[in-house]
């Protein structure tokens, strides 16, 4: 049903689709999508192995990418059995496989899922998706044009608080929007173990690694911004100066006219501090003209599957925020008897199972567009420089 483009030999069995403006379907032998994964550090091993092996019916893990593996000794190798273990990206390529996973360290990012497009291979890339906004532009167009998916990580739009959040704001419980905060706070005063996190490389920092997510929720909700705020700065003054470990974006909106909900100027925060001793911490702060929203505490999906790898996904209360860590709803009529608000069930699984359904029906089927991934990394991009030049920028 498939022609691959003509610069590229026909290769039996490897989903090549060719380019058109209509969704493109898997054969009936290619209902399990052959995938790879590249790196097994803990983004493979505790956010994505374990959900890839949830769903037999959907995929089919081949190969493991794992750089320090040998003929007597791999960890990937250890952990299963049956997977093929290869020491290159360029050996991954080599074998029969639809897509490949690319959870290597951010600064790879770019390349890798360059020549996994042009590998003819759908790519899946964790997030950041690259460490400039011109390189994710630049995947999401070469992908478009090869008729492949490109698909991004940004597995907390599926967190049982933002889930939660996100339904109040659709339902108009807080009446007219005019502030929306997003926090990952934590404390940590000593170098981070994972030494790359905080080595001077492209796409990192606190930004790129925790603030990405919170962005990506903010555009998930509300879109592109017209202005962007950063402080974006190392504040423990550990490590390398110019690696933020702490950031504040404000992202500015003007009223909507005629939509609901936005008929006033609204300032979504992502907000992420290193020296934050509150427990649990805060995590969403929403205000309107309506109601006010107080939640702490953060979605326990990371932290089951870090305990139970993949048996989290058998736990009875897997992705289950407990009762007392409901958010409070303080409403105009009685703000001094504030209502409990529990969370709604998370579901990482979800993200897995759309990512599935795009590469069997078409790259249109994905919630998390790759421009929608480059627009976070270009948000990033203007809260550094807004930080350095300490100004306000149009985004």
């Amino acid at each position: 049903k498939f022609r691959p483009p003509s610069s590229r030999p026909r290769e039996p069995r490897i989903l090549i689709a060719r380019i058109s403006k209509r969704p493109y379907t898997m054969s009936a032998s290619q209902q399990k999508i052959k995938v790879a994964v590249v790196g097994f550090g803990m983004s493979a091993t505790v956010f994505h192995i374990p959900f890839i092996l949830s769903l037999p019916d959907q995929f089919d893990l081949k190969v493991i990418v794992e750089r320090s593996a040998s003929a007597d000794k791999s960890k990937a190798r250890d952990a299963f059995p049956g997977v093929k273990v290869v020491n290159t990206l360029e050996q991954a390529l080599e074998e029969d496989i639809d897509a490949v996973w690319i959870l290597s360290i951010n600064d790879t990012h770019y390349e890798y899922a360059k020549k996994v497009l042009e590998a003819g291979k759908h790519a899946v890339v964790e997030k950041p998706v690259t460490p400039t906004s011109q390189q994710a532009y630049e995947l999401a167009q070469l992908a478009k044009e090869k008729g492949l998916v490109l698909a991004v990580y940004q597995n907390r739009r599926w967190d049982s608080d933002y889930l939660t959040v996100k339904k109040m704001v659709q339902d108009g419980t807080f009446g007219e929007l005019s502030e929306f905060q997003s926090n990952f706070d934590r404390y940590k005063n000593v170098p981070n173990a994972k030494v790359w996190k905080e080595a001077p490389l492209p796409g990192a920092g606190a930004a790129f690694d925790l603030g990405s997510h919170l962005i990506d929720q903010i555009l998930d909700l509300f879109g592109a911004p017209k202005k962007v705020t950063g402080l974006v700065r190392n504040s423990r003054l550990i490590g390398h100066a110019e690696v933020p470990d702490s950031f504040v974006i404000h992202l500015h909106y003007d009223a909507e006219e005629g939509k609901p909900g936005r008929q006033l100027p609204l300032i979504a925060t992502a907000r992420g501090s290193i020296l934050s001793l509150v427990t649990p911490q805060l995590r969403f702060t929403v205000k309107g003209t309506q109601a006010t929203f107080v939640k702490h505490g953060i979605d326990q999906q990371e932290s089951q599957l870090v305990a139970n790898g993949k048996d989290a996904l058998k736990l009875p209360n897997f992705a289950q925020e407990p009762s007392e860590m409901a958010g409070l709803l303080y409403k105009l009529e009685n703000p001094s008897q504030p209502e409990k608000v529990e969370s709604l069930k998370g579901d990482y699984a979800s993200w897995f199972a759309n990512v599935a359904d795009a590469l069997k029906n078409g790259a249109d089927r994905l919630i998390v567009k790759p421009e929608q991934a480059a627009m976070t990394i270009r948000v990033i991009e203007l809260a550094e420089q807004s930080s350095k030049e300490g100004r306000t920028l149009d985004f």
